[in-house]
C-alpha cells in the first residue's frame, strides 16, 4: 500500500537512536524527506549519514528542544531548507529515578521539560508551518505509563500530561486539518538502551520481569513502534486523531 508519504517532510526528535532513529529510517523508506535532531552532535550526524548513505532526503541539526531558542531555530531551518513542514514526530523524552520523597523540584522540572513542554513547544511552531501546507500531522510518543499507574513517578505523570495534550491538540487543530495522536510504547530494547544495560547488569532481573510483565515473551523493537507511528502520521489514517495506540504487545493493563 501507498501511504501518501512520498516527498512529505517529516520532523522527528530524538532521532539519533532507539526509537526515534528507527522512525526516522520508516518515513525515508516510504519516501518522506527528514528532518533529524539530537543533543549528541556526532551519534545525529551518524545517523543521518546513515541514512543519506541509503539514498535518503535528510537534514540535520543538533538541538536540546527543551531549550525553545534552539527547537524554533531547528523548525524554522527545516521550512527554509524545504520550503514546508508536514510532520512532527515528538520523540524526545527521557526519566527521572525517584519517590516523591527523593526528587527534588528541579527533577520534576526536568522530566516535564522533555516529556511535555518540548512537544508543547514543537507542535506550537511547526502548526503554524503545517496550516500555510493545507494540514499536517503530528505524533507524540508517550507510553503506557501515560495511560496507566507505572514506571517512575515523574515520568508517568509527564506522559500523561502528554496525552492529555494529544487529545486538545487534536480538536483546536483540527478545523486547520492538522490531526495529533499519540503512541504509547512498552518497554523497548535496543543496542545501547536502558534495557540492554539493566539486563546486562541484572539477568535475574531480566527473567523475572519478562515472565511477568510480557505475554509474548520478549521485549519490543524499536521499528515495531516506527511502523505504528508512520501508519499514524500517513494521510491514509485521516480519519484518526486525538487518539493513543498502545503498541506494547500486551504489557499495558489499561482497559481502555
Amino acid at each position: 500500500m501507498d501511504l501518501g508519504l512520498k516527498g512529505k517532510v517529516a520532523l522527528i526528535t530524538g532521532a539519533s537512536r532507539g526509537i526515534g532513529r528507527a522512525i526516522a529510517q520508516a518515513l525515508a523508506q516510504e519516501g518522506a524527506r527528514v528532518s533529524l535532531c539530537a543533543r549528541t552532535a556526532e551519534a545525529l550526524e551518524r545517523a543521518a549519514g546513515e541514512l543519506r548513505a541509503q539514498g535518503h532526503e535528510v537534514f540535520s541539526m543538533p538541538a536540546d528542544v527543551t531549550d525553545e531558542a534552539q527547537a524554533a531555530r531547528w523548525v524554522r531551518s527545516t521550512a527554509a531548507h524545504w520550503g514546508a513542514i508536514d510532520i512532527l514526530i515528538n520523540n524526545a523524552g527521557g526519566a527521572v529515578v525517584g519517590t516523591l520523597a527523593e526528587l527534588p523540584d528541579s527533577a520534576w522540572q526536568e522530566s516535564f521539560a522533555t516529556n511535555f513542554f518540548a512537544p508543547v513547544t514543537l507542535s506550537r511552531i511547526a502548526a503554524v508551518e503545517m496550516e500555510r501546507r493545507g494540514g499536517g500531522a503530528i505524533v507524540n510518543i508517550s507510553s503506557i505509563y501515560g495511560r496507566e499507574a507505572g514506571g517512575p513517578i515523574a515520568y508517568n505523570a509527564a506522559k500523561a500530561a502528554l496525552i492529555s495534550l494529544t487529545k486538545m491538540l487534536a480538536r483546536e487543530f483540527a478545523p486547520k486539518s492538522i490531526r495529533v495522536n499519540s503512541v504509547a510504547p512498552g518497554s523497548i530494547i535496543y543496542p545501547g538502551g536502558v534495557w540492554e544495560r539493566i539486563f546486562r547488569e541484572n539477568p535475574d532481573f531480566e527473567r523475572d520481569f519478562i515472565s511477568h510483565d510480557f505475554p509474548a515473551g520478549r521485549l519490543g523493537r524499536p521499528e515495531e513502534v516506527a511502523y505504528a507511528v508512520v501508519m499514524l502520521a500517513s494521510p491514509r489514517a485521516s480519519w484518526i486523531t486525538g487518539a493513543t495506540l498502545p503498541v506494547d504487545g500486551a504489557q499495558g493493563r489499561s482497559l481502555i
